[in-house]
């Protein structure tokens, strides 16, 4: 049995999974809050660590059609949003790369690490 490590990137206000607390991203890489979601409101962001990938499908959303992988909390693998793959519909290619976190299943918090240009890109230990 391995040790398992985290990432952490750091930042003053931060975003941790809301059942086992593993950090996921900061307010810097807050791309939009005008997703919505099966639960409710969601949150576009361009980075998002310590989550793995489910398999790409096809969805007929709002804005269109999308290839879209489900995303998963690698701590206790809750779903927790999903990663937009691929666009089809011209103006929604911002989202490509981009991550929807899924806002009841996640929490804020302040932090208190400061945030520079470059980012803070932390590994810890659990």
């Amino acid at each position: 049995m391995g040790v398992k490590c985290r990432e952490n990137l750091g930042g003053k206000i931060i975003y941790r999974c809301g059942t086992c607390n593993t950090y996921l991203t900061h307010r810097g890489n807050l791309v939009s809050t005008r997703f919505t979601s099966g639960h409710g409101p969601a949150w576009l962001f361009k980075k998002v660590v310590n989550i793995y990938y489910d398999n790409a499908v096809s969805r007929n959303l709002v804005t269109g059609r999308h290839i879209v992988r489900y995303i998963y909390c690698k701590g206790c693998s809750t779903k927790l949003g999903w990663f937009y793959e691929m666009a089809f519909v011209n103006g929604q290619e911002y989202k490509e790369g981009c991550k929807i976190l899924e806002v009841a299943l996640i929490r804020e918090e302040t932090d208190g690490m400061p945030e520079t240009p470059f980012g803070r890109h932390i590994l810890t230990s659990e």
